[in-house]
């Protein structure tokens, strides 16, 4: 004959709602264990970053704003709009002088052939000074994870 367990012995209480989660299965019972973890007070971990390279070329220069014209990089190739470059994305830029290396979001409507234009500023610099320059696609793993049913808090252990 099996051993029935107090309901503690299956259950917990969130400490962020008091929702009850289920550390083991109740046998006979269909809901899911519950995840546990602990990522601080607001319960949400930090998505992994990461970068996809999208181009790499010695032909890229960069060009600071002025008034009302937006910083931008330029390709004497003319490849950017080949490379799938589109409005809002975020870019990761490294060069071989470090002058302009970080993280960019294209404007609206900013990307031609020979265009990139960006919503943030930077140093002008000419294709010859900047190197080699590597243009990535920064994305966000998103944050597949269950938590408490109710709060969707992973600091319920």
């Amino acid at each position: 004959m099996n051993k029935v367990e107090n309901r503690d012995y299956y259950t917990y209480c969130c400490q962020v709602c008091g929702f009850e989660c289920r550390k083991k299965l109740i046998p006979g019972n269909s809901v899911p264990v519950t995840q546990k973890g602990d990522y601080g007070n607001n319960a949400t971990p930090q998505p992994t970053t990461f970068a996809d390279e999208m181009y790499e070329a010695t032909t890229v220069s960069f060009v600071a704003a002025s008034g009302d014209d937006p910083a931008y990089l330029a390709d004497s190739l003319s490849l950017f709009s080949e490379k799938h470059f589109s409005s809002g994305m975020t870019i990761r830029v490294a060069t071989g002088s470090e002058t302009n290396d970080g993280d960019y979001t294209i404007a609206e409507k900013g990307v031609t052939q020979s265009k990139i234009l960006l919503d943030e500023s930077l140093t002008t610099e000419s294709a010859s000074t900047a190197g080699t320059v590597t243009i990535s696609w920064v994305l966000h793993e998103p944050n597949v994870t269950t938590g408490c049913p109710l709060c969707g808090s992973l600091n319920s252990k």
